[in-house]
């Protein structure tokens, strides 16, 4: 099953498209007849930012987690779960464009729906996996799968596809895509009346008035200066001659870039669980950020979910029948991030835990960062200033030791902290001053505007 060229690859299905038009065809979608619909969404996917992004930022978190093989935990032999692990790891490893189809099965909470066909080789391996067009399926209202290779509008001249076409596919009862349409088109609509706005107020008229006693034969002189004027080039009038702007008292507030931003924040919730304000705020540490941060995570994890399902239905599973006939299926594919430190968070907590007085394994430690560890009779550098390190403690007759006084050492560190007080108070000032100006500029541009 390949991805095959039709007429929707000739054409461009969102130019001239209405709201009208998008319902009609969506119509058709329920009809069977999906190909334009699942089309239009990959047009729209393409060419508008926001939408763009959204899609990119779900495929981002996707891949930015990593996946592992991981054993099921009603595993009853964990030892038979170990060897499963350790051959499905390698097996999924082995499948060069395995990442770009996690992706590409993440679309279908974009457009409902999202195919994959593993390339099964002799051996019991996948070496790629075909990532297969949208359009190019349809669904009967029983809920089989027809392979459309020339995007038609029903099931003629499609193929029923079998249990043995063995293809991942991922369904979701709602796309984002369909109300992210009807807000694409509202949007283009709003940009057109927007165009339409600025080239009539955005840009002054000018008129030429000609001097007293004018024949007809200047005003083709007139003419041609007032055009160069409003050209923004060189231009000279007879004596007595003037050109002036007209209809700039026309001009009010622009009520085109609220609409469009509102249309904006609409794909932006749908798609991410939030607003363009509150996916800036995610990792800034307040109120808003960790709400949005926790609803991210919440909308990644089920993404994460479903998707993990598709792959050990459609391979992992398949695989172990194959590699383990009549062996339980001990292991699973997980796509999270794993829960195992790595050396340099290792490190970094034994440093932690020792300067808090406890005592750290040397063996243990060796085996968790992968080397052997051997203490260094050079005392490192501090990484902080310490200015009386040299200074010997003195011990009291019947008490502690104390670190003897040092008024120098004191008198220096004094005057670093000062110094450095006094850094922080004019940059904050500063930065006060800068402020001040911005919003005066701000205020002083509203004022001209009014």
């Amino acid at each position: 099953m390949k991805n095959r060229n039709s007429w929707l690859d000739t054409v461009n299905p969102i130019r001239g498209l209405s709201i009208s038009q998008a319902k009609s065809i969506f119509d058709c979608a329920r009809k069977n007849g999906s190909a334009l619909l699942q089309k239009i969404y990959d047009e729209i996917e393409n060419c508008d930012p926001t939408l763009m992004t959204c899609v990119d930022r779900r495929a981002a978190a996707i891949s930015g987690i990593g996946w592992q093989v991981v054993a099921r935990a009603s595993a009853k032999d964990q030892a038979l779960a170990e060897q499963q692990r350790i051959s499905v790891d390698t097996f999924l490893s082995g499948i060069e464009n395995f990442d770009e189809a996690l992706e590409h099965l993440d679309l279908a909470f974009f457009r409902g729906f999202s195919h994959c066909q593993p390339i099964w080789e002799a051996d019991g391996t996948v070496r790629r996996i075909s990532l297969l067009n949208s359009w190019n399926f349809l669904r009967d209202k029983d809920g089989a799968w027809y392979f459309n290779p020339e995007a038609s509008s029903d099931l003629t001249g499609c193929e029923k596809i079998l249990p043995e076409a063995r293809l991942m596919t991922l369904v979701r009862r709602r796309a984002i895509d369909w109300p992210a349409l009807v807000i694409f088109i509202r949007k283009s609509l709003g940009e057109q009346d927007w165009g339409r706005y600025v080239e009539r107020y955005g840009l002054p008229n000018f008129i030429a008035t000609m001097h007293q006693g004018a024949d007809e034969a200047q005003r083709a002189e007139y003419l041609k200066a007032a055009k160069a004027v409003r050209d923004a080039q060189p231009a000279a009038l007879p004596s007595g001659g003037s050109v002036t702007t007209v209809g700039t008292e026309s001009r009010g507030q622009d009520p085109f870039s609220n609409f469009i931003e509102h249309q904006e924040k609409l794909i932006v919730l749908m798609a991410t669980g939030g607003t363009l304000t509150s996916l800036a705020q995610a990792d800034t540490g307040s109120l808003a950020g960790g709400a949005q941060m926790d609803v991210w995570r919440e909308i990644v994890s089920r993404d994460v979910a479903a998707i993990s399902a598709v792959v050990n239905r459609a391979l992992v599973r398949p695989f172990l029948e194959q590699k383990f006939p009549g062996k339980e299926i001990a292991c699973e594919f997980k796509i999270e991030a794993s829960e195992k430190p790595g050396k340099k968070e290792t490190a970094e907590l034994a440093a932690t835990l020792k300067n808090a007085g406890y005592t750290i394994v040397q063996s243990e430690l060796e085996e968790a960062v992968g080397f052997s560890l051997e203490k260094s009779e050079i005392a490192p550098a501090p990484s902080t200033p310490f200015l009386n390190k040299s200074v010997p403690p003195s011990v009291p007759a019947g008490g502690d030791a104390k670190p003897a006084s040092n008024p120098l050492a004191k008198a220096l560190q004094d005057a670093f902290e000062s110094a450095i007080g006094e850094a922080m108070a004019e940059e904050l000032t500063g930065k006060r001053e800068e402020e001040a100006k911005a919003n005066e500029s701000i205020a002083h541009q509203t004022s001209e505007r009014q």
